[in-house]
């Protein structure tokens, strides 16, 4: 883990090369991610992960992944075919969802099961940091995000359905759905660091 940090840290000056979007150009192309991730990347539905407030280098990323079929999606895939034809339209839609703030700002009440998650987090926190606000631009933000995408996602790792060279090793400590659970219900009880 500590050489994700140092190799992470090193790269940080490479993310002006990535991250160069255009917002603007981006929220006109963002049109066609409404239906699931709506105009400003607040999903508000549960599978879907929002997309507010993510790291840019995170999000181009991800979608270079759809586009070249690295990621598993094939709603994705069809998306990225028809809309995210080059690297340009890619960085113009990740720096407008980058640029958006999250819906996620409001305290959520101290449950068990959140604290039963807090106490699971130690090996999530290299990368996503103790309150899901990840600093490293490459791993993404998981405050604030719904609770039913994170089960979705760490499943998927965990069952080797999604495949990524840290968070497949990472997916061997999710033994139990309950630690699943656990661990969704703490990231999604976390405010966002770009709050509304």
């Amino acid at each position: 883990m500590k050489n994700i940090i140092i190799i992470s840290l090193l790269l940080l000056d490479l993310t002006a090369v990535y991250a160069a979007g255009n917002a603007l150009a981006g929220k006109d192309k963002a049109i066609h991610c409404i239906s699931c991730h709506t105009i400003d990347g607040n999903s508000k539905i549960p599978i879907y992960p929002k997309l507010a407030g993510q790291h840019e280098v995170h999000l181009i990323k991800v979608m270079k992944a759809y586009r070249d079929k690295i990621r598993d999606a094939p709603t994705m895939y069809t998306i990225a075919k028809k809309y995210f034809n080059n690297d340009d339209d890619i960085e113009d839609l990740a720096a407008h969802f980058a640029s958006q703030k999250s819906n996620t700002c409001v305290d959520v009440p101290q449950t068990a099961q959140i604290k039963a998650g807090e106490n699971k987090i130690e090996s999530c926190a290299v990368c996503h940091q103790s309150d899901g606000n990840s600093i490293l631009p490459f791993f993404p933000k998981l405050a604030g995000q719904h609770k039913e995408y994170l089960i979705k996602i760490m499943q998927a790792y965990r069952n080797g359905d999604r495949q990524d060279p840290q968070m497949s090793q990472m997916a061997l400590l999710f033994n139990e759905d309950a630690d699943i659970e656990d661990i969704a219900t703490y990231f999604a009880a976390q405010k966002s660091d770009t709050c509304k």
